[in-house]
């Protein structure tokens, strides 16, 4: 391992330990299959009383068993949740060496949840190299790691189970549900919206570009998909290439943002021209008239880095070289607006 992701791991580690202790300030953790879980965890279905649909609004975690490994995600249910309807269902990835904490955390998705209606579920994902299971998680986005090794964890899989377990317990809205990443969650989102395009009615990614064609073929079917890329992103550069300040654990040579979405407005039919809109240092690019009547939309921030626009700001951004957020948007509201409009058909 290289000494520059060694030393942005450790930063890292100071990160994620910073948020645990934010998220434990209410209720005491609880050691469970390796897990710290600090809200209620819901038991197997074959251990509970009474009707599936018994849980409400509220805050729970969850661990099922997946390619013999123990998963673990967490679940905002929206004060407004009524068990006689059928609610959205947004799946929200973290970025690489993160988690379902720090994802809750910087995106502040609850809050747009609870305004909105509709439920949130923050899967977690695995790691390779430390002993911890919950900590410096990674997605198998389809990038080998950079000794070329691939990784055998079928997380496609996990989150049909995910999806699955979920309408064990909730009555969900199986035509809108939908998937937004950020980073290395953004490009597992992107492999979502390739290889389960029968369940994802439509994506947004933050700060981690994947073309059409990339690793995987297109879906079976056009997909609608917003993208927010910050021109000042050292990580995922705007521009393409490496990672300029680390080497990450998996091998990362981007497209150019442009040429990304290029690749989706010709997959999908869209008109080549845009319209534009500009909301101070946030420019939207809108495609329309694509096949199906998705779109592509595209949203560049002039000043933001490796960050989630209008979301909040992670102990040591600047060591981790994550950069400026723009404060001009809100993206976790603009994706929920933009998923109402595409719901599976």
């Amino acid at each position: 391992m290289r000494l520059g992701t060694v030393i942005s791991l450790i930063i890292l580690s100071i990160v994620v330990l910073s948020l645990n202790v934010y998220a434990s300030s209410s209720l005491n953790p609880e050691l469970i299959d390796n897990f710290r879980v600090y809200i209620p965890l819901i038991k197997d279905v074959e251990k509970q009383n009474g009707s599936s649909f018994q849980y409400g609004p509220g805050d729970y975690g969850r661990i099922i068993q997946v390619q013999q490994l123990n998963r673990y995600y967490e679940i905002h249910v929206p004060p407004s949740y009524d068990k006689k309807a059928s609610f959205p269902l947004v799946l929200a990835f973290h970025g690489g060496g993160g988690d379902q904490i720090t994802m809750r955390f910087v995106s502040k998705m609850d809050s747009t949840a609870n305004r909105k209606g509709f439920i949130v579920v923050y899967p977690a994902g695995t790691n390779k190299t430390f002993p911890l299971s919950n900590r410096f998680l990674l997605w198998n986005d389809g990038r080998p790691y950079q000794d070329g090794s691939y990784s055998t964890v079928d997380d496609v899989q996990y989150v049909r189970e995910v999806l699955d377990d979920m309408q064990l317990f909730f009555k969900i809205d199986t035509k809108k549900i939908f998937a937004c990443g950020y980073s290395n969650g953004a490009q597992f989102s992107y492999r979502l919206a390739k290889q389960l395009s029968g369940r994802i009615a439509a994506i947004a990614a933050i700060a981690g570009q994947r073309p059409a064609d990339d690793f995987f073929p297109p879906p079976p079917r056009s997909m609608a998909i917003m993208h927010f890329a910050g021109k000042k992103d050292t990580v995922c550069p705007y521009d393409g290439g490496d990672p300029q300040y680390f080497t990450p654990e998996l091998q990362t040579s981007l497209k150019p943002v442009t040429e990304t979405i290029k690749s989706w407005v010709d997959f999908n039919g869209c008109s080549e021209k845009p319209e534009v809109k500009r909301t101070g240092k946030a420019v939207m690019e809108r495609y329309s008239n694509c096949k199906d009547n998705v779109e592509v939309v595209l949203w560049t921030l002039e000043d933001g880095g490796h960050t989630w626009p209008g979301g909040n700001v992670v102990p040591a951004a600047e060591k981790l070289g994550l950069g400026p957020i723009n404060q001009d948007i809100f993206a976790s509201d603009i994706i929920w607006e933009f998923f109402e409009r595409h719901p599976l058909r």
